[in-house]
């Protein structure tokens, strides 16, 4: 009897070792297509729960007259974008931190990349993403696939 307890446990430990922890991180770079509002990268898809690196990198040339900066905001909740637009073109077009928002870089300047990490929803679906400069969340728009 104690034998075959100790066999069950020791089966139960082995098949049972819990959440498998990985380091791997997704890398994802956007860009800015020149000096126009658009991304080069209108779709990316991750894995469920994985965890992603997430770059902007603006392409705007220096020579650009006028303001042309850009981040990346990917919503939980599409319904929501007209809202986190709002809320940052009240800003500066910097984004507001809300429910609303899953992950979210800085505005970047001409010729500047800013990054952020975070982990993907476990739930599939497409998750919007824009840019919240100003005027640009027309255009600037993505699809992140989560599978």
């Amino acid at each position: 009897m104690k034998k075959t307890l100790i066999m069950l446990l020791a089966t139960m430990i082995i098949n049972c070792g819990g959440e498998t922890t990985s380091n791997e991180v997704t890398i994802i770079t956007i860009g800015s297509l020149g000096d126009k509002m658009e991304y080069d990268t209108t779709e990316f898809t991750v894995k469920a729960g994985s965890k992603v690196k997430l770059t902007m990198k603006n392409n705007a040339s220096l020579e650009y007259e006028g303001e042309m900066l850009h981040n990346v905001v990917i919503l939980l909740d599409e319904s929501q974008a007209s809202d986190v637009l709002e809320y940052a073109e009240l800003n500066d077009g910097n984004p507001v931190a809300s429910n609303s928002i899953l992950a979210m870089t800085t505005l970047a300047d001409k010729q500047e990349e800013t990054s952020v990490e975070f982990v993907a929803p476990k739930k599939p679906g497409k998750y919007l993403y824009i840019c919240t400069y100003i005027a640009h969340g027309a255009t600037m728009r993505g699809y992140m696939i989560v599978e």
